[in-house]
């Protein structure tokens, strides 16, 4: 099965793009993320130009499948307010929805699954 959708996690301020997502972005090396407040969405759009506006996506190889994730705690600590999660807070996970026309993807905030931070 292959995991779509996007995961915040608190321990290391990443959010984490799973591969079919990019997929559907078709791999940019930047993205743009919108946010409507009120209604508690994120928009995802690719970019394949770097602006003022863009996060950089960091692509890495682990255990045989790409990870795609943006390092930003300063969102991270904004996204966890918006969703009225502590921070830091178990990881979440969330689904996605391509948006018609297929170069945005729409993530409902307010319905995420949580992800226990585990310790060895």
């Amino acid at each position: 099965m292959v995991k779509r959708g996007l995961a915040i996690y608190f321990f290391d301020d990443t959010i984490r793009i799973f591969e079919k997502t990019m997929e559907e972005l078709q791999f940019p090396k930047y993205i743009h993320l919108f946010i409507d407040r009120e209604k508690k969405l994120l928009y995802i759009k690719g970019s394949k130009a770097r602006d003022n506006n863009t996060f950089r996506v960091s692509r890495r190889k682990e255990s045989e499948e790409w990870r795609y994730r943006i390092y930003s705690k300063g969102f991270v600590k904004y996204l966890a307010s918006l969703v009225g999660v502590p921070y830091p807070s178990d990881s979440l996970w969330f689904e996605e929805e391509l948006m018609d026309g297929g170069n945005i993807v729409q993530v409902k905030l307010n319905e995420f699954h949580p992800i226990p931070y585990k310790t060895n």
